[in-house]
């Protein structure tokens, strides 16, 4: 997680959450960290007495909580969760994933045409300096 949380942390996403399911990887079942001043700060979290433990995004503006053992969303203006169908869920999580693979990809290519670019100004400029 460590590797993926500085890599979007370099691309400037606002937030960053672990969710662990199963709660066998990270203390709490839902994690939520912010971006401020370039550092991801963790956000304020609640856990109840039935063990739900909640955690506000200021992205999303929606509280999300793990509650009966699946990661809900629930709306403070509505007093509604957000309901969305399992097979939608799956769908936007593979769309979710398959964006982040192209914006890492896009970033890669870009670190490396940018590295190509130095290594051939670099040879330029040697051989410029020793052709004089």
């Amino acid at each position: 997680a460590g590797e993926k949380k500085e890599k979007y942390r370099r691309m400037g996403v606002r937030e960053y959450w672990l969710v662990d399911v199963d709660g066998k990887y990270h203390d709490r079942r839902v994690q939520g960290f912010e971006l401020v001043n370039g550092e991801y700060v963790e956000l304020p979290w609640d856990e109840g007495p039935d063990g739900t433990v909640t955690v506000w995004s200021p992205a999303l503006q929606l509280e999300q909580r793990f509650i009966d053992g699946q990661l809900r969303f629930w709306d403070r203006k509505t007093e509604k969760y957000l309901e969305l169908p399992e097979v939608e869920e799956r769908g936007a999580r593979k769309q979710a994933e398959q964006a982040r693979e192209q914006a890492e990809s896009r970033a890669e290519s870009a670190a490396h045409a940018r590295k190509e670019a130095e290594s051939r100004a670099e040879s330029a400029a040697l051989a410029r300096r020793e052709s004089e």
